[in-house]
């Protein structure tokens, strides 16, 4: 029988090792993953109640946190700290674990009421349909998702382009069970053949996904089109650049581009800047004079360029209809929408310039957007980032923007920073037609700290689940382009200033993820579901009736 405390050391220790199992450490290349939740699944076992369950599942949970997600609060920033993401760091290191232990809770129900060897074996599919359903809402956050501690294990991961990311999550539960159930078989009649079954399924679960996935390496996708990307790193403090003036910040942009296409000698034929390379709503008519600046410098260097910048929509009270997510902005009757947003702006053949603009729709809670402001205004008068950018709108849309091109066209998604994290959201877009994917992004908040080398890290995924290449442009790194299998081509280090260019091949296969979306995690998420409420009904139900025992009068005996 294991003792209290040590029940507690056990769910420390899981979230130690699954913490550590992330990158940027990934130790073993993230196979520590496949015996982190062993710990916590031995604290769990025997008479365990439901509240006791719930403390050890966050204990661990809130462990992991404080090991993979220490940098959120900002504190390794470049030159300041805010505040508010210190706020935001601390909110999401309390009660984002409060989400986490859900698995956890639907896996005590099921042993408690069903037995263990059917909770064990729930275990998986709670996790691949908690993680789905995590992924959307205001609250969503699939930063510690279990698929991403596997980033450094390609061989491994190139199952998912046919199942999605949610089966390689339970796959790494799967594998923390079958080891708990041998481990748990030591003794008793039937211990040794039910090992040997336990430890060949193990075996199975670990090697198939390997042959698979060497086999997948060696493949290489078919391309009748490529394009040289130039993807541009500045390196500009993140605090600082929004409180540079207008002109100061297009010529920043302007040199960085001007070095990188000199260094390779003006061989290029798409220019990408990162997020919010331009800080300004540049596209409203009181910036027309910066924007003709811009349409100058295209036209002068004869090439496009695919930019991070904030958007705009005005509404005028009376003269037109005021959507509902439009804020006042201090001038009667004045409403407007603003997005964190990406463009692409060209010069056709005719010496015309194009614009097409993307507006990001996955927005990182607190700091883009005040979840469930909509409901509660008064929200976004308390919480508001000291640089302005904590009430974005959100975007729409899964159509990629497209370049054309002498035979085809480049069909690009920008996936704006936090977006990359989410992989049922990415394969819309290439759904949609998209041949290339790009991530521009700003993780200079977070200064030397874990969190630019795992959102890096995240995106190899995307490239897998999709087959697409993915070029990456961070304000200060780590910029990067990855091939379709996820492997790291060229990639410029944290905190300097550059570019690199490199051929990418417009691919136009379809994956069986991609085609058919989230089978694998949608049905999980059902059953997990449908357990839940079980779950809820049941314990209902038992406390009216221990209420309603309360309630009976005592009859005197005679």
């Amino acid at each position: 029988m294991i003792s209290r405390r040590n029940k507690y050391l056990l769910a420390i220790l899981s979230g130690l090792l699954l913490g550590l199992a992330f990158p940027p450490t990934g130790l073993a290349g993230g196979l520590l993953a496949f015996v982190a939740l062993v710990p916590l699944l031995f604290a769990l076992e025997g008479g365990v109640r439901l509240r006791e369950a719930f403390k050890l599942g966050w204990v661990a949970m809130f462990v992991l946190g404080l090991v993979s997600n220490y940098w959120v609060g900002g504190w390794k920033s470049m030159s300041e700290v805010d505040p508010f993401l210190m706020v935001g760091g601390v909110l999401l290191a309390v009660v984002h674990p409060f989400f986490l232990v859900i698995p956890w809770l639907l896996y005590d129900g099921v042993r408690r009421r069903f037995g263990r060897t059917e909770a064990l074996y729930s275990l998986p599919i709670f996790y691949a349909g908690f993680e789905y359903a995590h992924s959307f809402g205001d609250l969503s956050y699939p930063w510690l998702s279990l698929y991403n501690t596997q980033t450094y294990n390609l061989a491994f991961d190139q199952f998912i382009e046919l199942t999605g990311p949610f089966a390689l999550s339970a796959l790494i539960v799967l594998v923390n069970v079958e080891i708990i159930q041998i481990i748990g078989r030591m003794s008793g009649e039937d211990a040794r053949p039910t090992r040997i079954r336990h430890s060949i399924v193990l075996v199975l679960l670990i090697i198939v996904p390997y042959l698979y996935g060497m086999h997948s390496m060696n493949e290489h996708e078919v391309s009748h089109n490529s394009m040289r990307v130039t993807v541009v790193q500045p390196n500009i403090d993140p605090w600082a650049k929004w409180y540079t003036d207008e002109q100061r910040t297009l010529d920043t942009n302007f040199d960085a581009t001007l070095l990188a296409l000199k260094a390779n000698h003006d061989s290029t034929d798409l220019i990408l800047w990162p997020e919010t390379a331009i800080t300004f709503y540049i596209t409203s008519p009181a910036k027309s004079y910066e924007l003709g600046e811009l349409y100058q410098f295209i036209a002068s260097i004869h090439h496009p360029i695919l930019t991070g910048f904030p958007d705009r929509q005005d509404y005028i009270a009376g003269q037109d209809s005021i959507p509902s997510d439009a804020s006042p902005i201090g001038v009667s009757g004045i409403y407007i929408r603003s997005w964190n947003a990406a463009m692409i702006v060209y010069e056709d053949s005719n010496g015309r310039m194009h614009r097409q603009a993307y507006h990001k729709q996955k927005l990182v809670p607190l700091g883009e957007h005040i979840p469930f402001v909509q409901y509660f205004p008064i929200l976004g008068k308390w919480f508001q980032w000291g640089v302005g950018i904590g009430s974005w709108n959100y975007g729409e849309g899964y159509e990629p923007l497209a370049l054309p091109l002498v035979h085809d066209s480049l069909r690009i998604s920008p996936m704006i920073c936090y977006e990359s994290v989410y992989p049922s959201f990415v394969r819309n877009f290439v759904d949609n037609g998209a041949n290339m994917l790009a991530v521009i992004t700003n993780d200079g908040w977070y200064g030397r700290s874990s969190g630019p080398y795992q959102h890096e890290q995240f995106a190899v995924l995307r490239a897998i689940e999709c087959r697409r290449w993915i070029v990456r442009s961070a304000n200060t790194g780590i910029s990067t382009v990855i091939d379709d299998r996820g492997r790291f081509v060229k990639s410029l280090p944290l905190f300097t200033s550059g570019a690199i260019t490199e051929r990418v091949p417009l691919l136009e296969r379809k994956t069986l993820y991609v085609i058919y979306g989230d089978f694998i995690a949608l049905p999980a998420a059902i059953y997990s579901g449908i357990v839940l409420l079980f779950g809820i009904v049941v314990r209902v139900r038992s406390r009216l009736r221990k209420k309603n025992l309360k309630t009976i009068p005592e009859v005197e005996a005679c």
